[in-house]
């Protein structure tokens, strides 16, 4: 199987799927050298996920994370 044949049977996944099989290569790379100074989006990604993993912070669903900028937007007015 070829990575084109990969990629048009993921694109057919539900989204949940699809994001499950994201995390899970993700998690499958080898970690990230953080020697460079050009790593500070690669580090807070990584700050981010510690965090969702540990528990400390739930993570927003789109609908959730929408109605709260649709609530900001209402207070700039």
């Amino acid at each position: 199987m070829s990575v084109a044949d990969i990629k048009n049977a993921v694109a057919e996944l539900p989204e949940q799927d699809r994001a499950e099989l994201a995390a899970w290569l993700l998690d499958s790379l080898p970690a990230a050298s953080f020697g460079d100074d050009n790593d500070d989006g690669l580090r807070e990604a990584v700050r981010r996920r510690e965090e969702l993993d540990s528990g400390r912070v739930a993570p927003l669903s789109a609908e959730e994370l929408w109605a709260g900028v649709d609530r900001a937007r209402s207070q700039w007015k």
